[in-house]
Formats: C-alpha cells, structure tokens, sequence
C-alpha cells in the first residue's frame, strides 16, 4: 500500500509529488524530483512554507505572559526569541551535515507512585545509582541550552516527586528555552500548581491512557487516579498553564476509534492541545509489538490530524502518525530521534529519544556536544528518517532485538552491531 501526494500538478503529469511506501519511507515520485530534491535551497524553501502555514492555520490557542501568541504548546510561542532560535535550529539542520537539536525531553526521577504495565521508563531504575544532583540538572540544561535546544520537557517517572523541580523550572533561560512537564498528575495540588506557575511552566501534558476512568485507573495500577488528575489539570489550566493530554494509540485501540473519543474529551474540557504517539515498543514493552499500528491504522489516525488541521480546530491534535507523513517530513520533521530531539536519563545517559532505549554516553563522563555528534554519526542516526524508527523491523532487529529481557535501560550502543539497518539484509545476519 501506497500514498502519493502531489504538490504540483501541469497536463496532468505530476511535477512535484511524494510518495510514502509501506515500510514509512518517503520517495519522490515527480517528474522534477530528482533535481529539486538534491537542492538544499528548495528543500529549505519549501519546508519554511509548510512551517509558516502550520503557524497560520493556528492562530487563536492563547498568548504566553499575555504577549505571544501560541500556535503549539510543545513549541516556543509565536515571536518569541525561542521560536526564533528553533527556526535557526531548523534552518541550520537543514543546510548543515548535521541536525541541531530543537528538544530535550529530561527524566529527572525514576520514582512513581503508579504501576503502569506499559510504562515506557520501565526498567531504567537503578539500584545504588544517585539521580543527577541539583547542580548536575542545572549543568545538563547549561549544555542543551547551549546546543540549541528550545524546548525542555521535565518528565520522569512523575517529576512532582522530586522536590528540585521548581528550582529546575525556574532555571530554565526563557529567552532561549520553553519548560513543560508531563505528569500523571495525582500531585497537581492547587500547592503545587501555584508553585509551577511562579516557576515559570509553560505548558502541562496530563499522561492518559483512556478516556474511560475505570479502564485509565487499571492501566495506571491506581484507582480514583483519573478523577483526581482532571481536577489537577483544569487547576493548572486555570492559572495561565497550557494544558493538554498525552496519549498513544494502540492497534486494539486506534480499531475501535478511542484516539477520536479521547480528541472529543479535550476538546469538551477545552484543553489547548492533545499529543498522540503511535504505540511505540520500549520500557516495560520492548520486545512485545503485537499492539503497533499498521500501515492503515497509522493513515487513519493521519487523516484524522490532516482534517482537523484543515478545518483549524481546537485542541490541535499533535499525532506521531502526522509527524511522520509525507508534509511533516518535508516540514523538517519525521522521526524525531538524534534529528530535532534527544532523551536525558535521570543518571544523565543520553538516548535518541524518550523511546529508543539506545545509550549513546553519560554527561557524567562527557559533554552533551560530543555525546550528541556522536549520536547523529552513528550509521543509526546520520539521515533523517521520515518513519518512527522503533516500529522499523530492521532497525528492531539489529538494534531492539538484541537487548536481553534483564538488561537495565537505555543500553549501550556499542554493545550492539554498528550497521545502518536501511540496507543490511536481515535474512543473512549473524544476530
């Protein structure tokens, strides 16, 4: 099964056109593709007109301190001089041999009062490791900030059970980086929300696995969770955080239509937006992939964000399954490992992403920089990628695969065979 996507259409021959193959890949299919595709100048052009048009279709989510219009609340506000450094991060990514890093997602506790069985931090606890101190936090956020990133996700575990975390917030430069945090959100007290906002938070993902409470409660291991969390984030709502939700989309799930009862549930509670990730393999899930999301489901959910796109409705619906279709990739987006993002673990390992368990060095030993150079290098990592990599059955095997069931995460990578997975035939690995 394929799609094709046409941009530019004469005497009915497709001229500029795009095609996304089954395996997620994405090939030019127009006449004039082969020459435009190998200028970096109208790769460039043509991703700033796909930016722009993003920004303009949502124009009315709200303003940041009453000042700057907010068009994505996991993006820097409209105007601000971290949108401005994240346009020279894209710019820069796209004409340089290297990608600069828009985000930096940072666990900073392993601790949690749930029992999520799909938990995807699951076995990155370690016993008799310390957590990065406060000074070691503060010196990762120096280094990221340094690098480029404009967005800093505080997440964890549940980081309101780490005391720092205002402190952590407050660190944050808001003239280069935006602070958000994803939470449960059982300890969004009206305490504790008054503290976030005095930090400075930008913007609060509630984790939420169902619209349904009882079903929500059960896969959280917690009951009465889901009442108790929706109280908390329309408190944050209500003193100026940018509220939303963060779910995923399971194949049983995206089959009977939740993702589309969850979109209705934020739009009711009037939230300023709803993240979706495709089901991904990783955490206490690394080696079960029977919930992945097929070709087709994955174009239903994508359909599904195109047309709320379209029509500008609020929430905006941020889907893994958009990201990582043929607009979002030529936008500048894709796969978000070791290309716009990477993932810093409570103990300072640096990974591609929240969901590739992959360790690629310790801020502890080395600096972010030549952790990150190593990382966008590496045969893995050093070419964007239109398709989330950890649903690539060739990247699982030669990368996922291999980890043994008792192995604490991330692992490191250089236990693990130094291919680029496009082009090995998996049929005659030795793995």
């Amino acid at each position: 099964m394929e799609i094709e996507q046409v941009f530019l259409k004469r005497f009915g021959r497709n001229l500029i056109s795009y095609k996304k193959l089954e395996n997620g890949q994405v090939v030019g299919s127009g006449i004039l593709n082969p020459i435009l595709d190998k200028l970096k100048v109208y790769r460039l052009i043509f991703m700033l007109l796909l930016q722009a048009n993003f920004y303009k279709q949502y124009n009315n989510i709200g303003k940041w301190k009453g000042k700057y219009q907010v068009a994505n609340t996991f993006a820097p506000p409209v105007g601000s001089r971290p949108m401005f450094r994240a346009l020279k991060g894209l710019i820069k990514s796209q004409l340089m041999p290297f990608p600069s890093p828009l985000a930096m997602t940072f666990a900073i506790t392993y601790d949690c009062q749930c029992k999520c069985v799909h938990c995807s931090a699951g076995k990155h606890l370690r016993k008799n490791q310390k957590y990065l101190s406060t000074e070691e936090a503060k010196k990762l956020i120096d280094e990221a900030q340094k690098l480029g990133v404009t967005i800093i996700a505080f997440t964890g575990g549940e980081p309101l059970l780490r005391e720092d975390l205002f402190e952590l917030i407050s660190y944050v430069d808001d003239k280069k980086a935006m602070p958000v945090m994803f939470t449960n959100g059982e300890f969004l007290t009206e305490e504790n929300v008054e503290k976030l906002a005095d930090a400075g938070l930008y913007s609060v993902f509630l984790s939420i696995d169902s619209p349904n409470p009882e079903e929500h409660d059960s896969l959280r291991g917690k009951s009465g969770l889901f009442e108790v969390a929706i109280e908390g984030l329309m408190r944050a709502k209500s003193k100026g955080i940018f509220a939303g939700f963060s779910s995923y989309a399971t194949r049983s799930g995206a089959e009977k239509g939740i993702y589309r009862e969850l979109y209705n549930y934020a739009k009711e509670l009037g939230l300023h937006n709803l993240m979706l990730f495709d089901c991904v393999p990783t955490g206490k899930m690394l080696h079960d992939t029977s919930e992945m999301l097929t070709f087709k489901l994955r174009e239903d959910l994508h359909k599904f964000s195109a047309e709320k796109f379209r029509k500008c409705e609020l929430p905006p619906l941020s889907s893994q399954s958009w990201q990582n279709s043929v607009e979002a990739y030529l936008s500048g987006i894709g796969c978000l490992a070791a290309n716009i993002q990477f993932y810093a673990s409570a103990y300072g390992e640096i990974s591609p992403c929240d969901f590739s368990p992959l360790s690629f060095g310790n801020i502890r030993n080395e600096s972010l920089k030549k952790i990150w150079m190593r990382m966008v290098k590496h045969p893995a990592y050093n070419h964007r990628s239109p398709f989330c990599r950890m649903q690539d059955k060739n990247f699982r095997h030669f990368y996922i695969d291999p980890i043994p069931d008792d192995a604490y995460l991330p692992y490191p990578i250089n236990k693990l065979p130094r291919v680029d997975y496009r082009y090995e035939n998996i049929s005659h690995s030795l793995i």
